[in-house]
């Protein structure tokens, strides 16, 4: 009687272990799955930030006489007295002014805590660069300073372009 209440015992505590280690492994395999959706969202914020950066010097590009309008620094946001260039016709200088408040809507609207800056670059005759930041506690994208570029704002990661408005 004793032998079949040690087997009863043994079968209860493999029961456990096992019960044990497929908790582990589900544990294992939603960790596993939160780190693929924060890479996820971190390669989506990157994206965004590409596209929104490769936007403005399009922009600037088509507006080239214009150029140094476009200078802005962090936290820089729209004054909302900006023209409407697709009801009525713009100058060139207004039309600098509704590009910024465009890109600043699109920050506000697709970026978490979205920023940019843009700069002429020191040392670099005609070339500007556009820094678009957004709200990333990791700093999972971080770029460098070059040419006079400011940094990246804490608790941000950054995306740098650098080009050429006018040939």
């Amino acid at each position: 009687m004793q032998l079949i209440q040690q087997q009863r015992g043994m079968a209860l505590l493999e029961a456990l272990v096992a019960l044990l280690l497929l908790a582990c492994g589900i544990l294992s395999a939603l960790w596993l799955q939160q780190l693929g959706l924060q890479t996820q969202r971190q390669q989506v914020h990157r994206g965004i930030a590409m596209g929104l950066a490769q936007d403005l010097a399009e922009r600037m590009r088509l507006n080239a006489s214009q150029t140094s309008a476009y200078s802005r620094s962090w936290g820089a946001g729209s004054s909302g007295t900006e023209p409407d260039c697709t009801a009525l016709a713009c100058t060139r200088s207004e039309l600098a002014q509704w590009d910024l408040a465009q890109m600043q809507q699109a920050l506000n609207t697709q970026l978490p805590q979205g920023d940019a800056a843009i700069f002429a670059l020191t040392g670099m005759a005609g070339w500007w660069g556009v820094v678009v930041a957004w709200h990333d506690s990791s700093e999972s994208y971080r770029t460098d300073t070059t040419w006079g570029s400011p940094s990246c704002p804490s608790a941000m990661s950054c995306w740098r372009l650098f080009f050429r408005p006018a040939w």
